[in-house]
């Protein structure tokens, strides 16, 4: 895990709202399970593309690889059913089939799309000269260690 404190990646944004604000934004941080960081992350991705200022997240608005998506829609995929986001996200761990299906369903990502996004995942892991591939045991009928796409 990043931490965002100390990388030249990130850097704090804050400012002052109505305490009863604050007291309802950390409320639903915590029963989603969603740091502080993210939630505020997610928000400003969303004001800044509705306002038409998206010019300098042009490569973040664009996920090329799963991580990069799952990274990006972290808050909306809270509920999606897949379990190890965070790991995903990271590029700790690739999902499995289902996972990804799930991911690119629930998100409504177009099928070219999601072919390109898989192809460049699974090329970035070939190339960084990985054994192999983390798959959770139920995989939806891929045995451990497979991985699949069609």
């Amino acid at each position: 895990m990043t931490d965002r404190r100390r990388s030249d990646d990130y850097k704090q944004v804050s400012g002052y709202v109505p305490n009863s604000l604050a007291r309802e934004f950390k409320v639903i941080c915590a029963r989603e399970g969603m740091s502080q960081s993210d939630a505020i992350e997610e928000m400003l991705y969303e004001w800044i593309t509705k306002r038409g200022g998206a010019g300098s997240l042009e490569d973040e608005q664009s996920p090329r690889t799963v991580a990069d998506l799952v990274r990006v829609n972290m808050a909306k995929l809270k509920r999606c059913g897949v379990k190890n986001l965070p790991a995903i996200a990271n590029g700790e761990v690739l999902p499995t089939p289902g996972d990804f299906a799930i991911i690119t369903s629930y998100l409504a990502i177009p099928e070219e799309e999601r072919k390109m996004i898989w192809q460049e995942t699974f090329k970035i892991s070939v190339e960084n000269g990985s054994t192999g591939v983390k798959v959770y045991k139920y995989s939806g009928g891929i045995k451990e260690g497979e991985c699949e796409y069609s």
